[in-house]
């Protein structure tokens, strides 16, 4: 299991890895509610699938860490993500997704060398 956290003002973001064996399972939520909102799955060399649950937009999250996720992990992989903020700023919420595209790169950079 892989545990990576990052804060910003309000935002608190949480990043959970966790291995079922060659393939990963990548959680990142945080804010006031965190939650199931939005899923991509994939594989190195088959196309990814995401799935969005009722109006939640964390796919911006979840598809632009499993891009990068799958240039550097052999495995199978899902990312998922759900993260609210009450009241949130629109500059609030650029962090949230800039601090989570971050955590996933602090991901990547502790599996290489492990999985490329």
């Amino acid at each position: 299991m892989i545990h990576l956290e990052k804060t910003k003002g309000r935002v608190h973001l949480v990043l959970d890895a966790c291995f079922m064996g060659e393939d990963i399972v990548v959680m990142i939520s945080g804010g006031d509610r965190p939650h199931l909102g939005t899923i991509s799955a994939g594989a190195r060399l088959e196309p990814m699938q995401t799935v969005q649950l009722q109006n939640h937009k964390e796919f911006y999250i979840t598809e632009e860490v499993a891009v990068r996720l799958r240039k550097h992990f052999r495995g199978n992989f899902a990312v998922l993500s759900g993260t609210h903020l009450d009241n949130a700023s629109k500059e609030e919420i650029n962090w949230m997704t800039e601090m989570a595209i971050e955590l996933g790169d602090a991901l990547i950079e502790q599996l290489k060398g492990k999985t490329s």
